[in-house]
Formats: C-alpha cells, sequence, structure tokens
C-alpha cells in the first residue's frame, strides 16, 4: 500500500491554503474564541506538524511511537505560550512546519506507511486533515469565505 493519493492530495491542497492564508496578512489577533487568536491558531498548527515531523523522523531511525500526549493533555498547557508569541512569526512557522511534515510523508518508506495504517494511526499522515480544521476556522474568524 502506497500513500493514499486522496491523502497526499490533501495534504497538498491544505498547505496551498494555508500558504495563501499566511501570505494575505491576515489579522493574528483577531479573536478565535476560548482564547485563540489567529496566532494562537498558526503556533497549535505549527506545534502539531512540527511534532509529527520530528516523530516520524526519529521513528525512522528506530525511536518508538508515543502511545499518548494527545490534543487533550498539551493543548492547554502550550496555550499559554502560544498566547505570548509575536503574532507575526506564528503564520511563517505553521507554513514552514506544514511543508516539511507534508515532504516527510510523501517521503516514508512503504512498510513506515503500511504500520502507521496498521497501527490505526493514520492521522500521522493525514495532516491535510487537522491543517483544514484550524484554516476553516481562522477563515470563519476572519470573516472570509471557507
Amino acid at each position: 500500500m502506497t500513500l493514499d493519493p486522496a491523502t497526499r492530495d490533501k495534504n497538498r491542497e491544505e498547505l496551498r491554503r494555508l500558504e495563501e492564508l499566511v501570505e494575505s496578512n491576515p489579522d493574528y489577533l483577531a479573536d478565535l474564541g476560548g482564547g485563540w487568536t489567529v496566532a494562537v491558531a498558526f503556533a497549535h498548527l505549527a506545534f502539531w506538524d512540527r511534532r509529527q515531523a520530528t516523530l516520524l523522523r526519529d521513528w525512522s531511525l528506530g525511536d518508538p511511537l508515543p502511545v499518548s500526549a494527545t490534543d487533550d493533555q498539551l493543548n492547554p498547557v502550550l496555550e499559554p505560550l502560544w498566547q505570548e508569541m509575536r503574532p507575526e512569526s506564528t503564520g511563517p512557522m505553521a507554513v514552514e512546519a506544514a511543508r516539511e511534515v507534508t515532504e516527510l510523508v510523501e517521503n516514508l518508506p512503504q512498510e513506515k506507511i503500511d504500520a502507521l495504517v496498521d497501527l490505526g494511526m493514520t492521522f500521522m499522515l493525514a495532516r491535510g486533515n487537522h491543517r483544514e480544521d484550524h484554516v476553516d476556522q481562522i477563515l470563519r474568524g476572519l470573516g472570509r469565505p471557507v
């Protein structure tokens, strides 16, 4: 089984949408509700894509995948840090992390793709789904069409 073309295409499409959103110079301080701003959403995306890239890279070298550390555990810990970041730095960080993980996923050896599918961890491959949720959230918060 190779990387599902739909997953590959979704990852690429949501990377493109993220790049366009950041290039549009959005209002980084726009309120998205729940204590989140556009900047916090970008920082969140940057963290989770960077985390997946690091885990996949380390796993390819023989390290085990973690069995916990989910959004529910980490987001509340990290949100105050994300809120303190320089807002304008968060968009480019999100794009950089998205590019990195998209390329890494596309170049994973077949046995690694198969193993993630067998482990039920396809979310590590399907980064476009997470990206889509937050790009849509940001667009709505900015009053732009989704």
